[in-house]
């Protein structure tokens, strides 16, 4: 039988869940900003300014929408680390909203949990930003509670000083039993080309912020800086993926170890399986294109 992290009666939305305004240390306005998105076929876009909490509502179109979001940060004044947040909400008050979010003073390792807990106390959602940008380890971060999901890839981060790429701590977190989700965001400030390199899609039943924020914190969507994944799951003991034309597939798992998949010299890959032994504790796919680009799966837990 044939289980789907996906609905196919649902819809597709692409997104960003990570910018910044003039309201903050963005270049472009709110308004210029949800314009290049939606000019760019994007359905979504969380404006997430610096300690100060927005919904734009008057952004709005019928295909597309404005998620309420705001990132915070905690730095650490004796070593050169911080701890940044972004929470995302779906909680609205029918008009536009703009609040400062008052910042957080070092007052000892303790804070950084309650950074979560100041934006879960609000009704957010929260996800960890660009810990490796941030010179976070993962014993910083591994035994916070309350977040959703880890930056996988920061375009900002990446195209500034490449240090976009988190994976290796999302693989951490899983294989510690962390049932955390992998996401893909601009974090554009707009002071280099920063936008439009790293977004979600998201499998949600209507284009309206509460379905869409709810299908994200359930994992009902995939990471991408290029390729598309048409559909991901379990079939009588395989794991399986479709996706669009990419060069390699790899399925990632724990343990024992998964599976790549490469195309000849002139070919292309748009689908593959793997045989699981059936002691993995969970199992997620990329899927890079001859760009380079790479599409990422939200793991899928078997034990």
């Amino acid at each position: 039988m044939k289980v789907s992290q996906f609905d196919r009666n649902y819809n597709w939305y692409k997104g960003n869940l990570h910018s910044h305004s003039t309201v903050s240390d963005g270049k472009l306005s709110p308004e210029e900003l949800a314009r290049v998105y939606y000019e760019n076929g994007w359905s979504f876009l969380a404006i997430t300014d610096h300690s100060i909490y927005s919904y734009w509502k008057e952004l709005e179109r019928e295909d597309f929408v404005i998620i309420p979001g705001v990132e915070i940060a905690v730095d650490e004044p004796e070593r050169p680390r911080c701890y940044h947040f972004v929470g995302v909400s779906k909680l609205f008050s029918g008009k536009n909203t703009k609040e400062r979010v008052d910042e957080i003073p070092w007052n000892g390792r303790g804070i950084i949990q309650d950074a979560i807990s100041l934006l879960k106390s609000k009704g957010m959602f929260v996800f960890l930003c660009h810990p490796i940008w941030s010179r976070t380890e993962l014993e910083d971060f591994k035994d916070l509670v309350g977040y959703f999901g880890i930056e996988i890839y920061n375009n900002g981060c990446e195209l500034e000083n490449h240090t976009g790429f988190s994976t290796i701590y999302w693989d951490s977190l899983l294989r510690r039993g962390r049932k955390v989700w992998g996401i893909a965001v601009d974090d554009n400030h707009n002071r280099i080309d920063d936008s439009l390199g790293g977004w979600v899609v998201v499998n949600a039943p209507r284009l309206k912020a509460p379905d869409i924020v709810d299908a994200i914190v359930e994992g009902r969507f995939y990471s991408s800086t290029g390729p598309s994944i048409y559909d991901f799951g379990l079939e009588d003991g395989e794991v399986y993926i479709e996706c669009s034309k990419v060069k390699a597939i790899h399925f990632v798992t724990y343990e024992p170890r998964g599976r790549s998949y490469y195309a000849g010299k002139d070919g292309y890959l748009t689908s593959a399986r793997f045989k699981l032994s059936g002691e993995e504790l969970y199992v997620r796919a990329e899927c890079i294109d001859e760009n380079g680009k790479i599409a990422w799966t939200n793991p899928i837990f078997l034990a």
